[in-house]
């Protein structure tokens, strides 16, 4: 009976090499956290006699996962030695412009997916990653060619329809942008983007009670965001609902305390209503804050003129909307309205 049992042990020694290097490899391809999944990766590329497919595939799997750690320069090393063992290899030239995309490298990525499109003319990932590089690229006119071939290849993928939506909204295409959008959420009711994104369309083309109702909805899924509490102010306000409006910047100040932002569009607000102290209020802690943009000062000063203020106080604000930078649209036209007002009350003896 010894002999048998040695002969087993034997034999399993003998196999163990070989079952260690299969649950390695099987590891190694296997989502897992890249803590273990890495040193399977290593050890089952170090086993001698791996025809060349199998390495190529290993080390995709590495490379994916030393994405997962960051490691990009390492994740691309991998992905170009998979090339050269297997250079037609799809999954590879995929996870090597995907990489490219992510640190900048942009020609070489629209390089890579134009390879996969070539030996593939409908992959869907392929044509989606190179829109957003051809976005990169200031030409959402290729951009849009890309992602026409991928909806027809995938008519119900949300994504494809939010992403060239969001590029027609920026082409100022607004009412095509929306029936991208309505495709998108079609596709995936609960799609906030896709919503915030239809909103802004919709105020685009003044529609302001669709894009309110539109807000509403999205606020229920997601009341944590303030960008969405902060464009259905806007359409408020332009339908007349002064306080749900107001109501509206509230959140937005609890939601984003620190930022001076939304106290000084609070404070617009404020003065627009008559509510002169409390929009001095706002415009006093946003300045604490750090805040100091045209429109700050412009509305400040404007309300210092309804409180009968020194003149010499009234333009030394006008004077400092001037001067600040202006980070948006409504900055640039607080800083031309504060000139106009400046040179106007400079010119009064």
């Amino acid at each position: 009976m010894k002999a048998p049992a040695l002969a087993v042990a034997g034999l399993l020694l003998l196999l163990s090499p070989a079952l260690a290097s299969e649950a390695d490899r099987k590891t190694c391809t296997t989502a897992g956290e890249p803590e273990r999944v890495l040193p399977a990766c290593d050890r089952a590329l170090a086993e001698p006699g791996l025809d060349a497919r199998t390495k190529a595939k290993l080390l995709i799997a590495r490379g994916a996962n030393l994405i997962k750690k960051q490691k990009f320069s390492e994740a691309l090393n991998d992905y170009t030695a998979a090339l050269k063992l297997d250079p037609g290899n799809i999954d590879a030239l995929l996870a090597r412009a995907d990489t490219f995309l992510m640190t900048g490298m942009v020609d070489k990525a629209i390089a890579d997916y134009s390879k996969v499109i070539e030996k593939e003319p409908k992959n869907v990932r392929a044509h989606m990653g190179r829109a957003v590089a051809w976005q990169f690229r200031q030409k959402p006119e290729n951009a849009i060619k890309d992602l026409d071939v991928a909806i027809e290849a995938d008519p119900k993928n949300a994504q494809l329809y939010a992403q060239r939506a969001g590029i027609l909204l920026r082409m100022n295409r607004p009412k095509e942008a929306i029936n991208d959008f309505n495709q998108a959420i079609f596709a995936d009711p609960n799609d906030i983007d896709a919503r915030e994104g239809r909103a802004t369309a919709w105020m685009r083309i003044g529609e302001w009670a669709n894009a309110a109702n539109n807000l509403d909805v999205a606020i229920r899924l997601r009341p944590d965001r303030a960008s969405l509490y902060e464009k259905r102010a806007r359409a408020n306000w332009k339908l007349g609902r002064r306080d749900k409006a107001l109501a509206d910047l509230t959140m937005v100040v609890k939601l984003k305390p620190d930022h001076p932002r939304p106290r000084i569009d609070r404070g617009i607000v404020r003065l627009r209503m008559g509510r002169v102290k409390d929009a001095l209020a706002d415009f006093e802690a946003a300045e604490k804050m750090g805040g100091d943009s045209p429109s700050l000062h412009y509305f400040r000063a404007r309300a210092y003129e309804q409180l009968n203020r020194p003149k010499k106080q009234i333009i030394s604000e006008y004077e400092r909307a001037v001067k600040a930078p202006a980070a948006t649209m409504a900055d640039a036209r607080a800083k031309m309205e504060a000139d106009t007002r400046l040179k106007a009350l400079k010119a009064v003896k």
